[in-house]
């Protein structure tokens, strides 16, 4: 093999082994248990709260009883994209 290709095979390994180590460190780099507790708790509380702000747009509904599936439905999905969220945080394991 000519001496150049042989550089320009070598450069590319190094450039490899670069980033493979990069991703070996994010691999051993944990998520802070923190972060994922705050996100749950201000979910929480956002949906906690949701209600509230969806009482004028459902007040031509009777005695806003369609307010209580709309809450739920978007609850349902908030939640499920934050636990999405969750498993996706670590995603060698």
């Amino acid at each position: 093999m000519h001496f150049v290709r042989k550089d320009e095979l070598n450069k590319n390994l190094s450039i490899f082994e670069d980033t493979l180590g990069g991703s070996e460190r994010l691999l051993s780099s944990p998520v802070p248990l923190f972060y994922s507790r705050h996100t749950a708790r201000f979910l929480a509380t956002w949906l906690l709260f949701l209600p509230f702000a969806l009482y004028d747009p459902f007040k031509d509904s009777w005695n806003h009883l369609a307010m209580i599936p709309v809450t739920s439905f978007i609850s349902i999905m908030l939640f499920g994209i934050e636990e999405l969220a969750t498993q996706l945080e670590e995603p060698f394991t």
